[in-house]
């Protein structure tokens, strides 16, 4: 048995290393390569299931924080929030859907020569798009199953307030929480790369996760729940209980959406794709001095 299977035995315990950083390169760029070979159909559906997963996630979220900001601080409820939020990725990445936010990791493929810009922009948009279908279905889904009036209308109303926080933000401000949220979203999915168990795949992901939501940073899927979950509780909700207990009504139209939408989706780009998978990719894979030497 060589030294890398028998792993540690000094103490008679059997251990199995985590995969090396150069490694988590090359599975990184096989995967994305892989990701992008899958047919329209099975992606989209993929898609559709990661959004949903984030939609459950983020009310998820917004349940366990009702009530807490007059027990806690305010640091403390994100940080709650946040474990919470993690059972999305967790459902996404550990169980093989697909997310346009972690895709951008499939830059290392396309940095590589294995994946064409055409190819690439082929994944993300049908990524997008079932993502998109996953996250507005589920929310019409909670909405309609009256789970914005969980905890006398506590669950409705954190997700109002948390809409109406992303409707003020600026385009500018917008793309640079976006950049830094993906860039931790995706530092989390990097970290499962080295990972050999579901259980190592999920301790490696979970606190990227929660430093990302408890930051208050941006994710283009979260958007496409948030907002349209709010537009349809103010729809639906005819006591007024969730709209009153979070302040005014919103007002929410597609311009809003779309101002919002875009920003966050390019710095989502620009974190996960650039700031982790290219980076990565000139560490690692990039052909010269550095790859050939090992």
């Amino acid at each position: 048995m060589n030294e890398e299977k028998r792993g540690d035995v000094r103490f008679g315990i059997a251990t199995v290393d985590a995969i090396l950083p150069k490694d988590m390169a090359k599975r990184a760029e096989a995967i994305g390569f892989e990701k992008a070979a899958e047919n329209a159909s099975t992606l989209v559906t993929l898609a559709a299931m990661a959004g949903a997963y984030i939609a459950f996630g983020a009310t998820f979220a917004a349940t366990v924080s009702v009530g807490l900001e007059e027990a806690v601080s305010p640091g403390f409820e994100r940080l709650i929030g946040g474990l919470a939020f993690s059972l999305a990725y967790v459902l996404a990445v550990v169980g093989g859907a697909e997310l346009f936010t972690t895709n951008n990791m499939m830059v290392m493929a396309w940095a590589h020569g294995r994946l064409s810009t055409l190819g690439l922009l082929r994944a993300w948009g049908i990524v997008f798009a079932g993502n998109f279908i996953g996250a507005v279905a589920t929310a019409a889904m909670l909405v309609l199953a009256g789970q914005y009036t969980d905890l006398s209308g506590g669950v409705g109303s954190s997700v109002l307030e948390t809409a109406r926080e992303l409707q003020q933000l600026g385009p500018v401000q917008a793309l640079f929480l976006a950049i830094l949220g993906n860039t931790l979203l995706c530092l989390g999915v990097w970290l499962t790369y080295s990972a050999r168990t579901t259980t190592d795949r999920i301790l490696a992901l979970t606190p990227p996760v929660v430093a990302f939501y408890a930051m208050g940073l941006e994710h283009a899927i979260a958007v496409m729940f948030y907002l349209p979950c709010a537009e349809l509780i103010q729809l639906f909700d005819t006591t007024g209980a969730a709209t009153l207990a979070s302040g005014s009504a919103l007002e929410l139209g597609v311009a809003d959406f779309l101002a919002l939408l875009v920003p966050v989706t390019v710095g989502n780009i620009l974190g996960g794709g650039v700031l982790v998978a290219l980076v990565y990719w000139f560490v690692y894979l990039r052909p010269g001095p550095r790859s050939e030497g090992g």
